[in-house]
């Protein structure tokens, strides 16, 4: 889950961060061309919960929080997630878009 988070390039989560920073110059920072070429820190909860599997226990739904932090700009949003298991044992990962 956390590796589809990296991988996007747009992710709200950043954005969020800088919106509701604390910090009062932070917002505005965040914009700026300097916060924009830093590599935003990911990290997830120590909570994962199962919400729901299916029959065959091949997909299963959880949820849990993810947080990003760019300098000292840090924000956390709840995450649902799916992830499912196909019978070549690949397994792919799809995470429902960030409400905000």
């Amino acid at each position: 889950m956390l590796q589809f988070v990296l991988d996007d390039g747009n992710n709200p989560l950043v954005s969020y961060a800088a919106r509701n920073s604390t910090t009062g110059k932070a917002s505005a920072d965040a914009t700026s061309q300097d916060s924009k070429s830093e590599k935003p820190l990911y990290q997830l909860g120590q909570r994962m919960v199962t919400t729901s599997k299916s029959k065959d226990k091949l997909t299963v739904k959880c949820s849990g929080e993810i947080s990003a932090a760019v300098g000292d700009i840090k924000a956390t949003k709840e995450v649902t997630f799916t992830v499912q298991q196909s019978s070549d044992g690949t397994t792919s990962v799809s995470v429902d878009p960030f409400q905000f």
